[in-house]
Formats: C-alpha cells, structure tokens, sequence
C-alpha cells in the first residue's frame, strides 16, 4: 500500500514556508544581481582602458635609440646572409647555364641594401600617416573613439535589465574589450619585432628562391600598420550608421534619428558585432592586402604580356630558336647527305673477273 506524499508547507507553517522562499528569492535575486553590476562595472573600466589604448599606449616609435640599436645588430647578421644567398644564386645560374640568374642576383644584392636601408624610414612614415588618418576620420565625424564607442555601450541603462542578463551581456563585454586590447598590444610588439628583422627579410632578394621573403614582410607590416584605420573605422562608422549622425559636405556633422534602435540592450548587440570586426581586423586587413597584391601582380604580368615590346621580344625568341634547331638539323642532314655521295656507287663484277 502506497504511502501518501505529505506536504510540510499546510496548515500553521505555511506562513514559515512563504518567508523561507521569499528569502530563497531575494538572496538568489541579490547575489546574482551584484554579479551582473559586477560584469557590468567590469566591462566598463576594461572598455575604457582598451578604447584609450588604441589612442595612447598603442602608438609605435621605430625612431628609439633602443630600436636602432636593436637594428644595427640584425643588419650585421643580414650582411652574411646577404653573402650566402648571392653565392647560392652565382652558383645555381652557373650549373643551370642561366646569364639572366646573374643579373637577378646583382639586382637582388641592391634591393637588400637599399630596401633594408628605407624600409624602418618608410614604414615609420606609414605609421604617422596612418595616425593622422584615424584622428581625420573621427575629427569628420564630429567624435572621438572613446565618444564612438560609449554611444553603444550605455553601461548605467543595462543595470534596469535581468540580472542574468546583465551577468551574460557583462561578461561578453569583458571577454571583447581584453581581446581587443591584446589584439592591440599584439599590433604594437608584432610590429616591433617585424621591423627588427626588416634587413634579414630584404635580404632574401639576393636568391631566387628566398625572394618571397620581401613580399611577405610587406604584407604582415601592411596589415599591422594599416588595421588600426579599420578598427577606428569599424567603431566610427558604425556609430554614424546606427545613430544617424555623420559628417556632411560642409564639414559639420549632421544627425538625423534612427529607427528600430532597440534600446540600451541593442546597441549593446551592435557595440559586440562592431567590437567583433576590429578583433579580427589585423586577419581581414592582411587577406586585403594579400588578395590586392596578387591581383595587381596580375594585372602587371597581363599588361606585360599584351605590351609590343613583349610580344616583339617573344617572338624573336621564338625565331631565335626556330633558327638554331634549323641550323642543327639542317647541319646534320647535309653531313648525313655528303657521307652518302662520298661514297659513291658500288662497283659491279663482270663475268671474267673484271670490275667496271
């Protein structure tokens, strides 16, 4: 016979029962309430370190002393890989009976000296430029990055919202602004430690087989010296797109409203996606740079190709060789030709023993 389930919470105690889970809910309500402002607060001193971050700590000076120093050093270990890879070259033109590879290699030795020696000068400028571009484009908006970035992140109007909420929503806030400050420092040391090795990079020019050295160095500076103009932009922009301000003709920033914003909550959302676009800015900024390098070295190629010159060139080689291998078999033909007239008829016997 089955016992019945008693119920502990009727009769006189019920009123015992309420209290208790009144109380349950007020301290889960409590803790999980100080952890969702926690995330929140947290989010909102880490966002305000990164967003300054990409301003001030971030800025990179290949001037120093300490950076030229470090330079002067790799340059006098570039020098006797210079060496190396122009004896590589001499040495496999000369087994491959290649004149052209030669020439490659004295042109190769000059763009290491010369490359390694602009390279610092040249990328420095890019870096200057690059910072007067990002302050342009946010001085045209009217705005900072730092103002850019706080019309998505309303930190104060997320408290209203459920406490889990705010600990999910804090908590990927937190997880976003480190990782775009590490993806900034990372753009500052990464660049540091590129340009260092600029004269060993410059120095695979010297081989034919090392070359793709340069190129890639390019790229990977290209990508770090240009990604702060796409996160700058990414935040810019996307705030001029979701809030309807932006700059006009005349310069002055105009502002028009915005439907279907969605409250605090959704540009949260939009702040994540835009903070997202300038975590993975350096990768998408080197694919760009990567695809565009190859799209112009074919382009340069096809114009080569379809120049006159090229095609005048070409086919002079082509007869060039027509000739050569008419010359040769033609020479073997005639020897083959003589050999057989020299040799003349075969005598015929006669009846008798006579030979006519």
């Amino acid at each position: 016979m089955a016992v019945p389930s008693l119920d502990p919470c009727i009769g006189p105690v019920t009123f015992v029962c309420d209290a208790t889970s009144s109380a349950q809910a007020a301290a889960s309500d409590y803790v999980l309430g100080g952890l969702g402002r926690a995330f929140v607060s947290s989010a909102a001193q880490v966002g305000q370190l990164a967003i300054t971050a990409l301003d001030e700590t971030t800025t990179v000076d290949l001037g120093a002393s300490w950076f030229r120093a470090n330079v002067t050093v790799i340059s006098a270990i570039a020098f006797p890989v210079v060496v190396a890879l122009f004896v590589l070259q001499v040495l496999t033109s000369a087994l491959r009976r290649e004149p052209g590879g030669l020439l490659r290699a004295l042109v190769g030795v000059g763009k290491a000296m010369i490359g390694a020696g602009l390279a610092l000068a040249v990328t420095q400028l890019a870096l200057t430029a690059t910072d007067e571009i990002c302050t342009y484009i946010a001085s045209s908006a009217d705005v900072t990055v730092s103002q850019a970035a706080a019309r998505f992140f309303e930190f104060n109007s997320l408290m209203q919202y459920d406490p889990g909420l705010q600990l999910m929503l804090g908590l990927l806030l937190v997880v976003g602004f480190l990782l775009l400050w590490g993806v900034l420092l990372f753009r500052k040391a990464a660049l540091i430690l590129v340009a260092v090795f600029a004269p060993i990079a410059f120095a695979g020019s010297a081989w034919d087989q090392t070359r793709a050295w340069t190129r890639h160095w390019l790229e990977v500076v290209a990508a770090l010296v240009f990604c702060k103009i796409v996160i700058v932009v990414a935040f810019v922009v996307g705030a001029s797109a979701f809030t309807g301000s932006g700059p006009t003709t005349s310069g002055q920033s105009s502002s028009q409203p915005v439907a279907g914003g969605g409250g605090a909550l959704g540009d949260a959302l939009v702040g994540v996606l835009l903070l997202a676009i300038a975590i993975w800015a350096p990768w998408l900024t080197w694919r760009f740079v990567h695809w565009s390098g190859m799209e112009a070295a074919g382009v340069m190629h096809s114009t080569m190709a379809a120049n006159p010159i090229s095609k005048a060139a070409g086919a002079s080689r082509v007869l060039a060789k027509q000739a050569a291998v008419t010359a040769v078999t033609g020479g073997v033909g005639s020897a083959v030709h003589a050999a057989t007239t020299n040799q003349g008829p075969k005598p015929t016997a006669h009846p008798g023993g006579e030979q006519s």
